[in-house]
């Protein structure tokens, strides 16, 4: 559909204003035990939580209601905890990097 690439062309632009803006400390973060790092590129991720399901939750934490879309499970609540810790120590490109790596087989 035209609603993926359109997520991944919002989520890149949330990335890039999250660089140069420094929008990460605005957004609420948790603690918890999430990927740290170079993993986020490589560890085998749980069954509800996928890349792209960051990164979308990353775009919702930013510029939507991210409750409205747990409620519909767009996204999981793993997911918008991985995308919370991703904004807060700017690992939301790896996160998008291994989106767009998952991406590349069907």
């Amino acid at each position: 559909m035209m609603r993926r690439p359109i997520v991944i062309t919002v989520a890149t632009a949330v990335l890039l204003l999250t660089t140069l803006a420094g929008c990460a400390s605005s957004v609420p973060s948790e603690s918890m035990s999430v990927l740290d790092g170079n993993e986020i590129l490589t560890a085998d991720l749980g069954s509800d939580v996928t890349a792209r399901g960051v990164v979308l939750a990353a775009v919702l934490l930013v510029a939507g209601d991210v409750e409205k879309a747990l409620t519909k499970g767009l996204v999981t609540a793993p997911e918008v905890q991985a995308a919370r810790k991703a904004i807060d120590e700017g690992t939301l490109d790896m996160w998008r990097q291994r989106a767009d790596a998952d991406g590349a087989t069907p």
